[in-house]
């Protein structure tokens, strides 16, 4: 292959390797590098308005895509502005590439300029892949590994530091277009194994996480539940939208902030067939809900196996491919039929629960509170917005609300993860979202206090001529960490935030048109207003500041919550959790 700067190299090896789309912020020597990103148009382009926002804006493209295909790029000493991306790439199984230009080599004994020498020790504890890169000999080895490694196995960040005279050097080495290998499977007897626990079984449940969602295994959980009979039970954030939640084998979300009704099931089974989740703290009330004596547990990651208890059986496999071959085995069984029906009663009973539960939740509705009751403006967001939509929602008190009450019409992707949750990520990851997928009304459902971090983005929208539905749960405060402040007795002064921002002014000021609400008799008309607006759109709905988070668990550990803690909890958090 000709010989060509190493810029160039690592442009042709982001395109061999599937990457569309480039985000960042420029700075230093980056323009080195975006000069061969962007020339003659092989990669797309979009600056963020930080390099924290730039980095989320990767994280939700690469969520909707399921692979690395996008990347972003940085300067040496705005990395550690977007490192927080990278330990929630790691921590949510998402595909993130960043690639941060470095000064160069021979100035590191000196004192250079935004000196960035630790940037290497500082990531590589937070990332799955990265290197140093000095030399552009061997640059499209190097990038083709960081996209690989990205989007295969378990997901997560890889980080190429750069060095500032590799995209100067030359390099002849060829790049090939990349095939990502195959996902690993389950053994078959291992399988086989699982549909024998469930042949045995009579209150089974299919317990899945967001390992289905990344894998693209919505459709073969459904048949399979289908095939079976069995109930489906999703984790509290990353498994919402696997089935739409009118279909009458899902029994709801699990853990503190779920449905009763899944917790409920979950308690009354005797076989969790668990599916790309971690049993983490949110989705089992702390660890403190009730397991059967048989539990499977299939993830890609062998480190989540056995983590926290002994599963009955631990199966290493994406979760599409178990679901594809535990569909078979189920469709081979001579006894499937009678297997079944020996499951009606229990699927009875979890649908009277699930129906007991959504009549509960509509009774924390009121049309006619002033300020607007939070269930209300999520009920009619839901009733309002087209079926495909996608909605992205921040952090805190008002997600809590959304994953749980937000009504899923449909198989719905989720471009945030559920372990990290940072407050302030959700209007960059719904502009991710969107770039991702075009064809979707994407909404960013953002609490005040968070959309103090991002609304700069909304001068991006209106540059950029894109549009994302921003709706602001207004109410004023920090009402997850307030929640949870009172809980303890203690009087925080931080979680009150001020009425007198006008966010609307804000938006028109950037180019964004929007309104306030404040009745709710009006909130309709605004939805269908931002709908039918050619560009973004702002809605700030001012919300009951002191709504309670209404737990759907009893008699567990208390994280965040509308109860005293128990004695001694917070000097033995663990207390009462698995194993025990």
């Amino acid at each position: 292959m000709a010989s060509r700067d190493g810029a160039t190299a690592i442009a042709d090896a982001l395109v061999a390797g599937g990457v569309e789309m480039v985000f960042g912020y420029t700075g230093g020597s980056v323009p080195s590098l975006t000069q061969a990103l962007f020339n003659e148009n092989k990669i797309a382009e979009f600056g963020g308005r930080t390099e924290l926002t730039a980095a989320w804006m990767s994280y939700g493209y690469n969520r909707v895509k399921r692979r690395a295909a996008s990347a972003v790029v940085s300067w040496a000493v705005g990395a550690l502005h977007a490192s927080p991306v990278v330990y929630a790439a790691k921590l949510d199984s998402t595909p993130f590439l960043m690639m941060v230009m470095n000064n160069p080599p021979a100035l590191d004994a000196r004192d250079v300029l935004q000196d960035a020498g630790e940037l290497y020790s500082a990531l590589k504890p937070l990332s799955k892949y990265i290197k140093k890169v000095t030399d552009a000999g061997d640059m499209p080895v190097v990038v083709r590994q960081a996209v690989k490694e990205s989007s295969s196995g378990r997901f997560g960040p890889a980080v190429l530091d750069l060095a500032q005279t590799a995209m100067y050097q030359t390099t002849s080495m060829p790049v090939e277009p990349l095939e990502l290998p195959a996902p690993p499977s389950a053994r078959a007897g291992d399988v086989q194994a699982v549909w024998d626990l469930i042949s045995k079984s009579e209150r089974p449940v299919f317990y899945v996480g967001a390992g289905v969602h990344i894998a693209d295994g919505a459709a073969e959980l459904q048949e399979l539940a289908e095939l079976t009979g069995i109930p489906v039970v999703s984790t509290s954030w990353g498994g919402r939208g696997l089935l739409a939640d009118s279909h009458d084998l899902y029994v709801g979300a699990s853990g503190n902030f779920g449905w009763r009704s899944a917790n409920d099931a979950l308690q009354g089974s005797d076989l969790w067939i668990g599916v790309g989740l971690s049993f983490s703290q949110m989705s089992t009330g702390s660890w403190s809900i009730k397991k059967p004596e048989k539990v499977v547990h299939v993830d890609i990651d062998d480190h989540e196996i056995g983590k926290i208890f002994q599963p009955t059986l631990g199966l290493v496999s994406d979760a599409r491919e178990f679901l594809r071959m535990l569909l078979g085995a189920a469709t081979a069984a001579t006894d499937r039929v009678e297997i079944e029906q020996r499951f009606a009663s229990w699927r009875a009973e979890t649908s009277e629960a699930k129906q007991a539960w959504l009549e509960e939740m509509d009774a924390w509705i009121d049309d006619t509170e002033v300020p607007i009751n939070q269930y209300f403006a999520i009920r009619t967001l839901s009733e309002q917005l087209p079926e495909n939509t996608l909605v992205v929602a921040d952090s805190g008190g008002n997600a809590f609300g959304m994953y749980r009450a937000f009504q899923y019409k449909s198989v719905t992707p989720l471009a945030t993860g559920g372990r990290y949750m940072s407050l302030g990520a959700g209007l960059p990851v719904a502009i991710g979202a969107k770039l991702a997928d075009p064809s979707r009304t994407v909404v960013s459902y953002h609490g005040d206090g968070g959309f103090y971090y991002d609304f700069m983005e909304l001068s991006n929208l209106t540059q950029r001529g894109l549009k994302v539905i921003v709706v602001i749960d207004n109410n004023h405060a920090l009402l997850a960490n307030r929640a949870s402040a009172k809980a303890m007795g203690i009087d925080n002064p931080w979680v009150d935030l001020p009425e007198s921002t006008d966010f609307v002014t804000v938006a028109k000021g950037m180019g964004v048109e929007g309104e306030r609400v404040e009745k709710p008799e009006d909130l309709t008309a605004a939805i269908q207003r931002a709908l039918d607006a050619e560009g973004s759109y702002l809605i700030d709905i001012h919300t009951t500041p002191g709504l309670r988070i209404v737990r759907a668990l009893t008699d567990v550990i208390p994280i965040v919550g509308d109860r005293t803690p128990k004695s001694g909890h917070l000097a033995d958090v663990v207390e009462g959790s698995w194993p025990s």
